[in-house]
C-alpha cells in the first residue's frame, strides 16, 4: 500500500485482474475513479479496509455469472450414460415416494430394497450433474459432487446390511446406532449441500434444487426421532415430509439430466 499520488489507484487497478476480462474492459476506469474518490473523501485506511472484500465477492460473483451464461448458451444433449444415470435417479426417488403408498401391500424385503435404489439414484444424479456444474465452476462441481456421492455410498453400504436381514426392520436393527446416526446425518447434510450448490450455480431447475435443499434439512432436523417418534407427532411429520420432498427432488433432477436439452442461446 502506498500514499504516493496515484499509487492507490494503480494498486487497485492491478487487483481488478480478478474480474473477467470483458467486465474489466468495460468498467475498470469507472471503478478506479470511484476508488480514488473514496480515498480522497474517507482516507486511505478506510478505503482499503472495504476494498479487498468488495473486490473478492463481486469478482467471484461476476465470474460465476459469466460462466453460467456461457454454460446456458451451450446446447446440452444428454449422453447415453447421462440418460441412464438420470433414470436411475428417477427410479430411486420414485421408490422412496412409493414407500408412502399402500404400505400394507409391500413385503418387508421389497420395502427394504427401496432404500438401496434410493441411494443408487442419488449417486447417479450426483455424477450426472457434475459435467453441468463443471461448465460453470469445476471447484464447486467437485466440492458438491464428492460429498453427495461418498455420503450416499456410505449409507448404501449400511443399508446393504439392513436389507440382508429378513423381515421388517425395527429400531433394534439399526446397529451400531452411532454409525447409523453419523452415516444418515452425513447423507442428509451432503444432499442439502448439493441442493444449495445446484441452486447457486443455476444450470438446473431452481425449484428442484430448492426442494432437495429444504427436504434434506427437514429430514436431518427430524432424524433424531426417526422410527421412535409417536405416530402423528410433529417430529414424525417433519421427517416424513422432508423425506418425501427429498425423493421428489431426486425424481425432478433425474428427469432433467435424462431428458432436458437446452436450446442454444446467445450469451449476453
Amino acid at each position: 500500500m502506498t500514499s504516493a499520488p496515484g499509487g492507490n489507484e494503480r494498486l487497485y487497478r492491478s487487483l481488478l485482474r480478478l474480474y473477467p476480462p470483458d467486465y474489466r474492459a468495460q468498467y475498470s476506469d469507472q471503478m478506479v475513479q470511484l476508488f480514488g474518490d473514496q480515498v480522497r473523501e474517507s482516507g486511505t485506511t478506510r478505503a482499503w479496509a472495504r476494498a479487498p472484500l468488495d473486490l473478492i465477492t463481486t469478482a467471484v460473483s461476476e465470474r460465476l455469472r459469466r460462466n453460467r451464461t456461457v454454460a446456458q448458451s451451450m446446447t446440452i444433449a444428454p449422453s447415453p450414460a447421462g440418460r441412464l444415470l438420470g433414470l436411475l435417479g428417477v427410479l430411486g426417488g420414485a421408490f422412496l415416494l412409493l414407500g408412502y403408498i399402500n404400505l400394507d401391500e409391500w413385503t418387508p424385503d421389497l420395502f427394504n430394497l427401496r432404500l438401496l435404489l434410493f441411494n443408487l439414484g442419488a449417486i447417479a444424479v450426483g455424477l450426472a450433474v457434475y459435467p453441468r456444474h463443471a461448465l460453470v465452476s469445476r471447484p464447486l462441481a467437485l466440492v458438491s459432487t464428492i460429498p453427495v456421492v461418498a455420503a450416499n455410498a456410505a449409507y448404501l453400504l449400511f443399508t446393504l446390511k439392513l436389507v440382508a436381514q429378513p423381515g421388517e426392520l425395527g429400531p433394534g436393527d439399526y446397529q451400531p446406532v452411532g454409525l447409523f446416526i453419523l452415516t444418515a446425518a452425513a447423507m442428509w447434510l451432503a444432499d442439502a449441500w448439493f441442493g444449495l450448490v445446484a441452486l447457486r450455480v443455476g444450470v438446473l431447475n431452481r425449484w428442484s434444487a430448492l426442494a432437495l435443499l429444504v427436504g434434506s434439512i427437514a429430514a436431518f432436523v427430524g432424524m433424531s426421532n426417526f422410527g421412535l417418534a409417536p405416530a402423528g407427532s410433529l417430529s414424525e411429520k417433519v421427517i416424513l415430509a422432508g423425506v418425501a420432498l427429498h425423493g421428489l427432488a431426486w425424481v425432478l433432477l433425474g428427469l432433467e439430466v435424462a431428458l432436458r436439452r437446452r436450446a442454444p442461446r446467445v450469451a449476453g
